[in-house]
């Protein structure tokens, strides 16, 4: 027979648990884990189901996923930004955008894409000077921006679409961490400074976007990216698809194309500057690999610690440190039914620090990933691309564009905290850290700043 899930402690009448998830939703999310595998929340009266074990998400994210479907609080957060893109529809329609997504993303595309990559970092971190304060979080929004504007909406207006993105992101993404901790919408229409910035900043990226599909509908012929391919006619059904699609699908191309690899740049610049040891084995892979040359896409497989030390950041900061997913058919997950219709969250975030799994696990340790100490466990409990089919396409161009941006920078600069503090992650819709400014400083080839 299968258990009751029972309701988490610490519900409020009206609002239920919402007011502690807006207060402190990572350690709210880090406590539920040494209760039951699952357990029930109440966001707004809103009941939904919050797994804290690994083979429990496993079991929702792929042994039994044709049972689950994209949906939940979370999601329809993301749907208010990006629409009905690959990203957040169902699956009956990720069934029809899959393969035309997928390609742009394959191993080969990617290292057609690596010399641009270079040079969009290269020319991103152009105006840097020793001895200057950089807001290291817009840095590497520009970085990324511009990457995403040169490999897969290559328009010239598709650099100001980025950009747009880029700049109106931090606005939107509070925006919609408001609408998934308090899935009440008429909340969100109330016309509050909050929510009218929030409108506003979407309204601007909604009007640069569209200059970017009039640009393509005018010259739809010799380009090669994905844009390309989304706004092309299907043989097969012989429709073209409209502009509010396509609109969805850049939008989602942006939004994770910008925010998540800008955010574990963004991390790993913060971390390095507080662990020189980390940061000198860094050097000296980077230094020893590459000489003096540029990197290039086949220097990545001599880049292993950098590739160790970029997961484990993910680990600690997944960007993405929520997901929901809804119940298509009344499913038992580790001996509890879940009803359908319910909602179901799953925290990669307080999967990822579970002490059980990963020893010390509050420690930044790239080499908990060599190979001969990886466990079955933290395989399991890895969930910073999602996992399953709907496990996130763009991984090894994010993974490649970071490992690239990250070799390109630390071979001339030294980035130094200002000021000793300890960091703290900002938990907006995506995870970033709170923002503290660091120093620029030119390095010697030996690693040491000057």
């Amino acid at each position: 027979m299968p258990q009751t899930v029972r309701t988490s402690p610490g519900e409020l009448p009206l609002i239920g648990h919402a007011g502690r998830l807006a207060v402190d939703p990572l350690g709210f999310l880090e406590q539920r884990r040494a209760s039951d595998p699952v357990v029930a929340l109440r966001l707004m009266g809103r009941e939904c189901f919050l797994v804290n074990s690994a083979e429990a998400a496993m079991q929702v994210l792929v042994a039994r996923q044709e049972r689950f479907d994209k949906g939940g609080p979370f999601m329809e957060a993301a749907r208010q930004l990006v629409g009905n893109g690959v990203i957040t529809c169902c699956a009956e329609d990720h069934r029809a955008q899959q393969p035309v997504m997928k390609p742009a993303f394959h191993r080969s595309r990617v290292a057609g894409y690596t010399d641009v990559m270079r040079e969009c970092v290269v020319e991103a971190t152009s105006s840097w000077q020793a001895g200057q304060v950089l807001d290291v979080g817009s840095a590497m929004y520009r970085v990324a921006a511009l990457v995403v504007a040169r490999t897969l909406v290559s328009a010239p207006a598709g650099r100001q679409a980025a950009q747009v993105m880029a700049e109106a992101l931090p606005e939107l993404l509070r925006g919609l961490l408001r609408r998934m901790l308090i899935p009440a919408d008429w909340v969100h229409r109330v016309p509050t400074p909050a929510n009218r910035r929030f409108d506003a900043a979407r309204a601007r990226l909604h009007a640069a976007i569209g200059e970017v599909i009039a640009q393509y509908r005018q010259h739809e012929q010799g380009r090669q990216d994905l844009l390309s391919q989304i706004m092309a006619w299907d043989e097969d059904s012989g429709r073209r698809p409209g502009d509010t699609e396509v609109r969805d699908q850049v939008m989602s191309v942006l939004a994770a194309g910008v925010e998540t690899s800008a955010s574990l740049l963004a991390w790993t610049f913060q971390l390095l500057g507080r662990h020189p040891e980390i940061q000198h084995r860094l050097w000296e892979e980077v230094d020893g690999a590459l000489g003096e040359r540029p990197v290039t896409f086949e220097d990545l497989p001599s880049l292993p610690y950098t590739k160790r030390l970029l997961t484990e950041i993910l680990r600690l900061y997944p960007p993405t440190w929520l997901l929901s997913r809804i119940v298509v058919e009344p499913t038992e997950i580790c001996g509890f039914l879940l009803p359908k219709g319910a909602d179901v969250l799953v925290s990669p975030y307080a999967l990822q620090r579970n002490p059980e799994v990963f020893p010390d696990a509050d420690r930044l340790d790239p080499d908990r990933w060599l190979p001969e100490r990886l466990t079955p466990g933290q395989r399991q409990s890895f969930l910073a691309f999602g996992a399953g089919r709907r496990r996130c396409m763009g991984e090894f161009y994010g993974m490649t564009e970071t490992t690239l941006a990250l070799a390109t920078i630390t071979r001339t600069w030294h980035l130094r905290p200002t000021r000793p503090a300890s960091l703290r992650p900002r938990p907006r819709f995506l995870l970033v850290p709170a923002e503290q400014p660091l120093t620029l400083h030119l390095r010697t080839r030996e690693g040491a700043p000057r």
